[in-house]
């Protein structure tokens, strides 16, 4: 029996802050692939975001931003993952970087929220 197909939401992010993301994921993803109910997860994320990045290196002329589609369980991994960073950021040490990571945390947020919400 196949897997329904499961509802996937566009997410919008500055290419800075999505390559934010793919650096956070990149350093998460050997311990999150250990764990043997989040494998296939934890892949099907690690595919969409080395596919991004693999259109924007092959860009003469970056993009300002990048799309990208993500399922809501994908969704929440990545703005857990995302949360847990902005966490650890020193009150008052604000810099790019936690920018960027506000941006990631907003975006994958606003993008959760669409989910079964119906269309008009």
């Amino acid at each position: 029996m196949t897997e329904p197909m499961q509802d996937v939401q566009p997410v919008t992010l500055s290419t800075q802050a999505f390559l934010i993301l793919c650096r956070l994921f990149d350093g998460c993803y050997d311990d999150m692939k250990q764990q043997e109910p989040m494998r296939n997860l934890v892949e099907s994320i690690a595919d969409i975001l080395l596919a991004g990045v693999q259109k924007l290196e092959g860009r003469e002329t970056k993009p300002k931003t990048v799309t990208f589609p993500l399922t809501l369980p994908q969704s929440f991994l990545l703005r857990r993952l995302v949360g847990e960073m902005l966490a650890r950021v020193p009150e008052g040490q604000e810099d790019k970087t936690a920018g960027w990571l506000r941006e990631c945390l907003t975006a994958l947020t606003e993008g959760a929220g669409a989910y079964g919400t119906p269309a008009s």
